[in-house]
């Protein structure tokens, strides 16, 4: 059920009463505008309360059971208002309860909701005692606004309007799958809770609970998936991805699936390296950066960890597939360029992550890919986070991974640097297009509160300084917290068609004490390029994306299957979903 906050209501009358009765009122559910997030439930026992948190309901008083109800976070803050009059159920942590510190009910009473004594309070879910509840009923009317504190469940409600999301079949299969699989604790929620932002595909779900008690520390931890890289050759789908129990833990690994019916289906995931589990723990594994030559030998590098430092801190290593991921290479490693971005110990490795896979966009079809890079410049007064651009050069020759040759452009002092006087030094996270006239042009994240713009006019050996992206030349600058910002050729990573979508939050806090911020919604802004501009792609009005309250942090790749273009993407670092771009998006 949708859990949502709303207005802040006006002060209770000192000793009033509030109106109560003894049975439920009755009458037609109220309609509302369209709640972010919400699915269709229902109070019965067993089925699931929230999006985000496995309770389900126990046993409701009669009145109750089988009622509509609108399914959301537990965390609520989403604003409600009524689009068609009716009756309106409200069920909130009975204010009496020691503890019952989320209870709107002062606010609901001063809105002049009955308290509805039939009875007057029930276990709702759970067993603590702060989820028992009280109803509250009101007929409301057209335009009445609510935000509700954390936590309501709103009941009765008339569906109309609230554009829910329906499944493909293919998704649906794994929903009906996961509703009947007792080998998964969280089995229920997640199948509710990957639909939030409406996926076409589902790549992989963790088998171990969500509940860190209650995992098995001698299997590979999966609760945080991230860095989401699936490539296509021949019609197959391979992904890889950075896994761990949670993010930087000591079982952190390269983990491996692939699709033969083109994401309909997908094997379970084998580990490439990095650490297995958390009972034989060992050096940590990251940023996985896979490539596949033109014979179709498939390469995957990664970040690994060779001292005591990390996660960021480590040397490039890889493996090969000559039978499409069948088998791999014994892991060698591939030398890094020293920077002087670097510790000075010799012995201690750089600090870098490629969060995007590298595509074909360098000198004759190289492999090119924007590299973060973590130090302190010589006239810098502290560390900070930049940007160089890392060539695979032979690649295509099926070499071992030692022999593989690397070109390195914008480094040392020439590297990207975007600076803000309260945040310090962050550009990083470049995202790399084609235009159509061979230029490169590439998004970033940033502690500035806004992406930037860098391009580069031979292959991506030198770049502009970065620009905050705005919607086109004099326009408005999209904001933006130190979260990813992807952006991605429509048609396939390396086509140059001119047509081109990228996701920001639109939301900073300049004021706020860092640029780590909460991140919220995604949009997706469609880009068109224009030769004759100096920012040389335009982007359209924002539409909303991912609906989730938090937790969109978008290590995305994509690919283009049968014309279709896929985003894949770590959902809240958890599942890994992925979705059509189709052309409504441009319209």
């Amino acid at each position: 059920m949708r859990i949502l906050p709303c207005l802040l209501l006006t002060a209770l009358a000192v000793n009033a009463e509030p109106l109560t009765s003894r049975a439920l009122l009755s009458g037609p559910g109220a309609a509302l505008e369209k709640v972010i997030g919400a699915r269709p439930g229902m109070i019965e026992e067993g089925s699931a309360v929230f999006t985000d948190r496995a309770f389900t309901y126990h046993q409701p008083p009669a009145g109750l059971k089988g009622m509509s109800a609108l399914m959301g976070s537990i965390e609520g803050g989403v604003p409600v208002t009524v689009s068609k009059g009716g009756l309106l159920t409200v069920l909130t942590p009975d204010p009496t309860i020691k503890g019952a510190f989320c209870s709107n009910a002062a606010e609901l009473e001063a809105r002049g909701f009955t308290w509805i004594q039939a009875p007057a309070q029930f276990q709702l879910f759970g067993e603590s005692a702060v989820d028992t509840v009280r109803i509250y009923q009101k007929a409301v009317t057209r335009g009445e606004s609510f935000t509700f504190k954390k936590w309501v469940v709103l009941a009765g409600v008339d569906f109309a309007g609230q554009d829910f999301f329906v499944p493909n079949a293919r998704v649906a299969r794994v929903v009906e799958a996961l509703n009947a699989d007792s080998t998964r604790l969280d089995a229920k929620l997640n199948a509710q809770d990957i639909l939030v932002n409406r996926p076409d595909y589902v790549v992989f779900i963790p088998r171990q609970p969500r509940d860190k008690a209650k995992r098995d520390p001698a299997r590979p931890g999966d609760t945080y998936n991230d860095h989401f890289q699936v490539i296509e050759h021949a019609g197959m789908l391979y992904a890889f991805w950075t896994q761990a129990s949670r993010e930087a833990d000591i079982d952190q690994h390269i983990a491996f699936s692939k699709s033969t019916d083109k994401g309909e289906s997908w094997s379970d995931p084998v580990i490439l390296a990095g650490s297995p589990n958390k009972k034989n723990p060992a050096l940590l594994a990251s940023w996985q950066q896979p490539m596949i030559s033109a014979s179709g030998r498939i390469y995957c590098l990664w970040n690994q960890q060779t001292t005591s430092r990390g996660p960021h801190c480590g040397q490039m290593f890889g493996a090969y597939s000559d039978d499409k991921g069948d088998s791999w290479s014994a892991p060698k490693m591939v030398p890094l360029k020293r920077s002087v971005l670097d510790d000075p110990d010799p012995l201690v490795p750089p600090s870098w992550c490629n969060w995007q896979r590298p595509l074909r966009l360098g000198k004759e079809g190289r492999y090119l890919v924007g590299v973060s890079r973590h130090g302190k410049l010589p006239d810098a007064t502290r560390g900070g986070c930049y940007i160089e651009f890392l060539q695979f050069d032979n690649i295509d020759d099926d070499p071992k991974v030692e022999e593989i040759r690397l070109s390195w452009f914008s480094g040392d002092e020439k590297v990207l640097r975007v600076s803000h006087e309260k945040f310090g030094d962050a550009a990083e996270e470049v995202g790399l297009v084609k235009l159509p006239d061979g230029r490169l042009f590439g998004i970033m994240r940033t502690s500035a509160g806004y992406p930037f713009w860098t391009q580069s006019r031979d292959d991506g050996v030198t770049w502009s300084q970065p620009r905050p992206l705005l919607d086109r030349d004099g326009g408005t600058p999209y904001l933006h917290p130190r979260s990813p910002c992807p952006i991605y050729d429509w048609k396939g990573c390396e086509s140059a068609s001119g047509f081109y979508f990228a996701l920001v939050h639109n939301t900073f806090d300049f004021d706020g004490k860092r640029e780590y911020q909460r991140r919220g919604p995604l949009y997706l802004i469609a880009g068109r390029f224009n030769p004759a501009a100096e920012q040389p792609v335009e982007f359209a009005p924002p539409k909303l994306f991912a609906e989730r309250e938090n937790g969109n942090s978008f290590y995305t790749s994509y690919t283009v299957v049968d014309g279709k273009g896929i985003l894949w993407f770590p959902d809240h670092k958890f599942y890994l979903l992925g979705r059509e771009i189709g052309e409504t998006w441009f319209k």
